[in-house]
C-alpha cells in the first residue's frame, strides 16, 4: 500500500515538472519580468535574505515557492533549462 502511494507521488511530481518545464520554455527569451509571467510561474515568496555586498556588488537570496514544483535552487534550475534545450 505503501509503495503504491510512493509511486503515485512520483508520477505526480514527475507531471508537475514537465508542465514546469513547459511554462519555464514560455519565457525563456524574457527581457524582464512581468506581472503576467511572476503570476504563472511563482506561487509564494516566502524569505528575502540580507543583501551582501562583499564582493564589489549586491547579491541578495531570495526564497521562491514555485508553482507546480515547490522550491528549486538556481542551479537546478539551470538544469532544468539545459535538459530541455540539448
Amino acid at each position: 500500500m505503501l509503495s503504491d502511494d510512493y509511486e503515485q507521488e512520483q508520477e505526480e511530481q514527475a507531471e508537475n515538472i514537465d508542465r514546469f518545464i513547459g511554462k519555464v520554455q514560455k519565457y525563456l527569451d524574457l527581457d524582464g519580468l512581468t506581472p503576467t509571467v511572476l503570476n504563472d510561474m511563482v506561487k509564494a515568496v516566502y524569505n528575502v535574505h540580507t543583501s551582501d555586498k562583499s564582493k564589489g556588488y549586491r547579491e541578495q537570496q531570495i526564497d521562491i515557492f514555485y508553482d507546480l514544483v515547490e522550491i528549486l535552487s538556481s542551479a537546478m534550475l539551470n538544469d532544468l533549462q539545459n535538459r530541455e534545450t540539448a
